[in-house]
């Protein structure tokens, strides 16, 4: 049994899409992807390098587990624990935006809170304000819409590309209107 770490999956489809491209492989027995742990077993003929490749061509990373640490190797995909203070910051800057914008555009007519001198009766410079709020959200959370995409454009769409779908819908949709 040849034991992997994967990387870049991020739901339920993302396990589905990785399990069927290994499964399909010529010599694989059977394939086991875990969600939870980022791992798949293969039992089988099928090399270490041909499933990394079915992997790959699927749309995420995989390499194989030392068999004698029980660790693996570096993937390229994988969040380090390094990083959960870089998320933790998006999601305060993304908060402190969202915020802002709902303060500009609900504030005054949900709860007569007062809209600043400058915009009391400039639509335009309001409509502008919005704008660029909805955009720096949109911007400093750019990992969705390239994940996103990237699934999206491979024919397996995740939970990354209804996100970004419906926020760049929501987006132009409220830029035009």
């Amino acid at each position: 049994m040849k034991r992997f770490t994967v990387t870049g999956m991020s739901c339920a489809a993302c396990q589905a899409r990785v399990e069927k491209a290994v499964s399909n492989l010529p010599g694989v027995e059977s394939c086991a992807v875990s969600l939870l742990t980022n791992s798949m077993s293969v039992e089988g003929s099928a090399t270490s390098e041909q499933i990394i490749k079915a992997v790959e061509k699927a749309g995420y990373g995989a390499v194989p587990k030392d068999p004698g640490s029980g660790s693996s190797g570096a993937p390229k995909n994988e969040i380090p624990v390094s990083d959960t203070p870089v998320l933790r910051k998006r999601l305060i800057v993304s908060a402190v935006f969202l915020l802002l914008l709902m303060y500009i555009t609900m504030g005054h007519n949900m709860l007569s809170w007062p809209v600043p001198p400058f915009f009391e009766h400039n639509h335009l410079g309001l409509a502008l304000l919005q704008l660029i709020l909805a955009a720096a959200v949109m911007i400093v959370n750019r990992d969705f819409f390239t994940s996103g995409a990237k699934a999206l454009f491979s024919g397996s769409p995740n939970m990354d590309t209804l996100v970004s779908l419906g926020s760049t819908v929501s987006f132009i949709w409220s830029t035009c209107m």
